[in-house]
C-alpha cells in the first residue's frame, strides 16, 4: 500500500551535536545523519546552524543563510 502525503512524518524540530544533525518527527521519531552527508551545514557555524525554518508544513527544512535545503520525505527513502 503506498503512504499517503499526510501519512508522511514531517520533522517538528532540529538539534545538532558536534558530528551530526538530529531531525525530531511528528510521530516522535528521531533521524540523525553525521553532517558529512551535508557539505554546507558541516562547513556552518553553529550560529548558522541554528537559523533554520520548517517550510511546507514540516515537509522540508531551510537555512537561508548558508543556501540549504532539506527534504524530509527524500531523507526519509534516502533519497538524499
Amino acid at each position: 500500500m503506498k503512504a499517503k502525503a499526510n501519512d508522511v512524518p514531517t520533522a517538528n524540530d532540529i538539534q545538532f551535536t558536534d558530528n551530526e544533525i538530529i531531525f525530531l518527527l511528528s510521530n516522535k521519531g528521531r533521524l540523525s545523519f553525521p553532517l558529512s552527508e551535508f557539505p554546507r551545514l558541516k562547513q556552518a557555524n553553529k550560529e548558522q546552524r541554528k537559523k533554520w525554518h520548517l517550510r511546507n508544513n514540516g515537509h522540508s527544512v531551510r537555512w537561508e543563510e548558508i543556501d540549504e535545503d532539506i527534504s524530509v520525505p527524500l531523507i526519509l527513502t534516502g533519497k538524499c
